[in-house]
């Protein structure tokens, strides 16, 4: 076994578990692992930024974009904390981030004496936000914890991990055995179960397939369109999914979200006439879900990892805890080339349905399709979008048509605002050839503009397409709606001038004003290759732009 410092095995571990990319700040604790990092340049790429809340996003961005595992390196006490926000909002999308940090020397964990950057308890701040955590004792015990980490990964829900190490461990020398990475064991569904499912699946005359966030990240899309096309079945996507089934398949139905700020969608009423709902990877989350009265059948097959979810909002007539690629494997398995198509009336019930979604939509956001249409002629099929929790944002979730899986994210767990711009650069870190967009306010944007930094020091050349209304835009049309006009209060903003501001870090920036502008300027600034600015000034709201 080679002689390897606390430091070189976390880097080494890493590497033999495939990881090509890292993010994170460098720190006085973790400067072994940094020291290491430095002799593993030619195989890791890492990238630098400026908060541990942004680096944290980037990750989470990049594990989004690419389906692997976003790696994010940070220091004891104070940098750690940064990071939990982040944290916070993959484990409730369900993002796999790996969490390496450091703590104070063994001797002051715990001691309440204040060694630098001593924390309470920081093993205990992260369990709220972490699938698992852990505390490793000793050098010898990194490969064990980094290679149960990345099996956790691909046999769980993914969600974040964080692993911490005392900081007097990094600079140990002792005799260590690298790992390698592990085959995964992809949990199956159980074969009663599955064959339950699948007679009502044959029995059903007019099912309808729901795709989750599980499989945005885990993979599936093609094994689900196989049996759609098989089945004839109507294919819907909820939050945190959308484009895990292409939305110009002639089986897509889109988004479920509806009212609240999602506007009317006569889908949510229709999905609840179907005789069969086949649930894949969702969490089912409340707050789009029965949080907004949306009706699904009552034979109801929930395939989900989590198996504690299943059933906390809408009953599951046969609960399958499985990986949703797998089991959808085992029924066209199953199925083989048996004709189970559910005939030609359901196919033109669904091309009906269809056509309701897209008059309500003309009916109701008229000139928000209009923007969405010309921001998808201005944009590649693959192009990654990454949005915050904004107006416009709330919008694209009907109206911007997306073809393919993890070309569409944004904060869908914990909702926070400043994801979107690191989250691009993250994205565009992993996905280099595709064009990144992020999709913007002005109020969120400032949340962690300081990583344009990053994007300058690393060439890293996201598009910044923000519609700047001066204000707290979904805050201020929420307390206008509930208190009245004369009564809004702290939802205006002062901004700087966000075209200078992207000028101060040699990049460029351009103002529009209304939607021809929009395009074409948009279309520029993916074809320029850099990072550039799109400002859409909206004074009187989103709406309002023609």
């Amino acid at each position: 076994m080679p002689k390897l410092t606390g430091g070189q095995t976390v880097i080494e571990s890493l590497k033999a578990q495939g990881v090509d990319t890292v993010f994170g700040i460098i720190s006085i604790h973790n400067l072994d692992i940094f020291d290491s990092l430095f002799g593993s340049q030619d195989s890791l790429n890492f990238v630098g930024g400026r908060l541990e809340l942004g680096c944290g996003f980037m990750a989470d961005g990049y594990s989004r974009a690419t389906g692997k595992p976003g790696i994010l390196i940070t220091s004891t006490g104070p940098g750690a904390a940064d990071s939990v926000g982040a944290m916070g909002e993959a484990y409730f999308s369900g993002s796999p981030l790996l969490q390496i940090t450091t703590n104070v020397e063994q001797e002051f964990i715990g001691s309440g004496k204040l060694a630098t950057h001593e924390t309470k308890n920081q093993l205990g701040m992260f369990e709220a936000v972490t699938d698992w955590n852990a505390s490793i004792p000793q050098v010898e015990s990194i490969p064990d914890n980094i290679t149960e980490a990345f099996g956790r990964f691909q046999t769980r829900r993914p969600r974040p991990i964080e692993l911490e190490i005392p900081t007097d461990l990094l600079g140990v020398e002792v005799d260590v055995e690298i790992l390698n990475a592990r085959q995964p064991d992809v949990p199956k569904g159980d074969p009663a179960k599955v064959e339950q499912a699948l007679q009502m699946l044959l029995k059903a005359e007019r099912p309808v397939i729901f795709v989750g966030e599980e499989v945005q990240q885990l993979g599936g899309t093609q094994q689900i369109i196989e049996l759609a096309e098989k089945l004839g079945a109507a294919v819907v996507t909820g939050d945190g999914s959308k484009g895990a089934f292409p939305e110009d398949h002639p089986q897509s139905l889109g988004q479920t979200m509806g009212r609240r700020i999602w506007g009317e969608n006569p889908l949510q009423e229709w999905m609840g006439t179907c005789d069969l709902a086949i649930v894949l990877g969702s969490i089912l989350p409340h707050r789009s879900t029965s949080g907004i009265q949306m009706q699904l059948p009552k034979n109801l097959v929930h395939v989900l990892l989590d198996g504690d979810a299943i059933g906390k909002n809408y009953p599951a007539s046969v609960p399958i805890v499985a990986n949703s690629q797998a089991v959808v494997q085992q029924w066209l398995g199953a199925i083989g080339n048996q004709d189970i198509h559910k005939g030609q009336a359901f196919q033109d019930e669904i091309a009906s349905v269809r056509v309701d979604m897209r008059r309500t939509l003309e009916e109701t956001w008229g000139n928000e399709l209009k923007v969405f249409k010309a921001i998808r002629e201005a944009t590649p099929r693959n192009t990654i979008f990454s949005l915050d929790p904004t107006v416009p944002a709330s919008r694209a979730t009907r109206c911007l048509d997306i073809y393919e899986p993890r070309t569409y994210m944004h904060p869908h767990g914990w909702l926070g605002l400043g994801f979107a711009f690191p989250a691009a650069v993250g994205a565009k870190v992993g996905k280099p050839d595709s064009p990144v967009v992020c999709v913007t306010g002005d109020g969120g944007f400032q949340y962690n503009f300081q990583e344009l930094a990053t994007c300058a020091q690393y060439g890293i050349n996201p598009v910044v397409l923000m519609f700047n209304d001066n204000a707290w835009g979904v805050l201020k049309g929420f307390q206008g709606d509930r208190f009245g006009e004369n009564r809004r209060f702290a939802t205006n903003l002062v901004n700087p001038d966000f075209v200078k501001l992207f000028e101060s870090y040699g990049f460029e920036g351009t103002k529009v004003s209304d939607v021809s502008q929009l395009g074409k300027t948009l279309e520029d600034a993916i074809g320029s290759g850099k990072t550039h600015l799109v400002e859409v000034q909206i004074p009187d709201g989103f709406g309002a732009l023609t």
